[in-house]
């Protein structure tokens, strides 16, 4: 596998790992529910270890997927485009370090939402919004646009549910489905990055990577060559991708 793809591969890990373990690591914790619990809460305690791996895997497979992101989009959108994707994408490794950093203990809780799981979920939220305004520019993605702009929408909308259903003050918290609601936003948020992961590495198989003059810039006759070979399926002879 080339190291490109490598790299694209991650961001189509990362997220099902993440689930799984978290899974996993419920079916190992007494008295856990997957139920009324959220996944922060398996990073403390008991194998608690086991989480706080699990968010630290899930930010570096994040970084490598921002990096995979660049290099694989540059010639499509833009370096610079592009390279907005790859931060926000690899913002998200920061909230994780920040999620063990700061468990969800009584004494850290505060600083864990704000410096965790905020900024997985903006920045899980703010890469859909990204992918809803830049896939439209690249032929045959209008698809791929449209699902990013649902996936913002719908994480919003779990992501204050989660809110309220996880505060003992609030009374939705009675309706004890806390952990299924976090999950199914950790679900539709984290699917964006494996569902364009697959895209990509899809584009990779089919075309290869297109040859880029520049760092900055692609020939025109490049970007259509390309184009065209993405809309109709022909392969185009690749080059060497920006590095």
């Amino acid at each position: 596998m080339r190291p490109s793809r490598f790299l694209l591969a991650a961001g189509l890990a990362g997220p099902i790992l993440f689930l799984v373990i978290a899974t996993l690591a419920g079916w190992l914790r007494p008295g856990y529910s997957a139920r009324t619990d959220a996944i922060s809460d398996l990073g403390v305690g008991e194998n608690a270890w086991l989480q706080n791996a699990n968010f630290l895997l899930f930010g570096i497979l994040l970084v490598g997927y921002a990096v995979g992101f660049r290099r694989a989009m540059a010639p499509l959108v833009g370096v610079r485009t592009a390279s907005w994707g790859a931060v926000v994408i690899g913002a998200g490794a920061v909230g994780t370090v920040g999620a063990v950093v700061f468990p969800a203990a009584p004494a850290t809780g505060l600083f864990h939402f704000l410096f965790g799981f905020l900024i997985v979920m903006v920045s899980a939220v703010v890469a859909a919004c990204y992918g809803g305004r830049v896939f439209r520019r690249v032929p045959g993605w209008r698809g791929l646009a449209r699902y990013s702009t649902w996936t913002a929408v719908v994480s919003v909308a779990l992501f204050i549910t989660t809110f309220f259903v996880l505060n003992p003050a609030s009374p939705m918290a009675a309706a004890g489905i806390g952990g299924l609601v976090n999950r199914t936003l950790a679900t539709v948020a984290f699917a964006w990055y494996a569902v364009t992961a697959w895209k990509l590495l899809r584009m990779y198989r089919r075309t290869g990577p297109p040859t880029v003059l520049s760092d900055t810039t692609m020939h025109p006759f490049t970007i259509g060559r390309w184009a065209s070979a993405l809309a109709s399926g022909r392969p185009t002879g690749s080059g060497r991708s920006t590095p």
